[in-house]
């Protein structure tokens, strides 16, 4: 039996609503502290393989192959998440990801009219939801698609960025940290973090003891707040989830503060705690701010362009008088 175009477009058409309304935790929680939620994405047809197949291909022929990286799935819980590198067999192993021991990640899949749309309906509930208006805040937007192989591990770690995270296909693990706990994530790592080192946030034994677990199934779903640690493993089936990734205007204030404070360490000085004092935070935030690309082309440029433009300005002198 051949699928009508009619019958096609229906099957591919949005659910009405994406995600179910659940009183409480988008307004109350919303980037404070990780919760759970249900959604009507479970097993959609753009996420089946063949379509990731094509929007993998899309990516790749749109001269954003560094968009697309792949890496082992057998790595451990604390391995260093920098370890991501690109590969010219993507569309070979999302094919077979069932058998291929690999975790494949597509960034930017908004640039598919199909995701777009999708990206865009999410969005606008999420904002009915959290009855906040935080779409004029957002700095940095960008959808990713998360391709694993069963029991695969995404090691811990944290990101600048705040995720609603949806599961479509498959089983896994989700295991959230407050990053309000200082006993979780330290003001040190966080300020490493932000100074550059990507795997600053460390997992241990007493740390997990404080996760949040959440088991996902096709339809549920979990929102991470900026900087929340997290790390995931996957059940006896392939994974497929989606990652609406966003950075807001005022998590970015406290990155540079964190920056700045990095800068003068490495100087030799003991930089106030951010908190501790709102005008010092104002003119850290000002600084780096000012020194930071104006349009930033990646998450890259926004969060660390003003930093590196500082650390070359701080090592001027040094390189005058070596």
């Amino acid at each position: 039996m051949t699928t009508s175009p009619v019958q096609a477009a229906a099957s591919t058409a949005l659910p009405q609503p994406i995600i179910n309304p659940e009183p409480g935790a988008f307004a109350a929680d919303f980037n404070q502290r990780p919760f759970d939620f249900s959604h009507n994405l479970g097993n959609h047809p753009l996420f089946a393989l063949p379509r990731l197949v094509q929007l993998s291909e899309t990516l790749i022929n749109s001269d954003m192959s560094d968009r697309v990286s792949c890496m082992d799935s057998n790595s451990a819980i604390d391995s260093q998440w920098a370890g991501c590198h690109l590969t010219d067999q993507v569309s070979h192993i999302i094919e077979n990801i069932e058998q291929a021991g690999s975790w494949v990640l597509l960034k930017s899949a908004q640039i598919d009219p199909a995701y777009a749309a999708l990206t865009e309906q999410v969005l606008a509930e999420l904002e009915t939801l959290s009855a906040m208006p935080f779409r004029s805040q957002i700095t940095w937007l960008d959808t990713y698609i998360f391709i694993a192989s069963p029991q695969a591990v995404t090691p811990y770690h944290i990101d600048h960025e705040a995720t609603f995270l949806f599961q479509i296909h498959g089983e896994r693990t989700a295991n959230l940290f407050d990053p309000r706990d200082r006993s979780i994530l330290s003001e040190t790592e966080i300020e490493q973090y932000y100074g550059g080192n990507l795997g600053a946030a460390l997992h241990t034994p007493a740390k997990q003891e404080k996760a949040l677990i959440y088991p996902l199934t096709p339809g549920r779903g979990v929102h991470h707040p900026s900087r929340a640690p997290h790390w995931f493993k996957n059940g006896q089936q392939y994974s497929v989830a989606m990652g609406i990734h966003f950075c807001l205007k005022g998590c970015d204030q406290e990155a540079y503060i964190y920056q700045v404070n990095h800068l003068l360490r490495q100087l030799g000085g003991q930089p106030t705690a951010p908190g501790q004092s709102k005008l010092k935070d104002i003119l850290k935030a000002k600084v780096l701010s000012a020194l930071s690309k104006k349009n930033p082309r990646s998450k890259g440029d926004l969060l660390r362009s003003g930093f590196f433009r500082c650390r070359e300005i701080m090592n001027f002198p040094r390189k005058l008088f070596p």
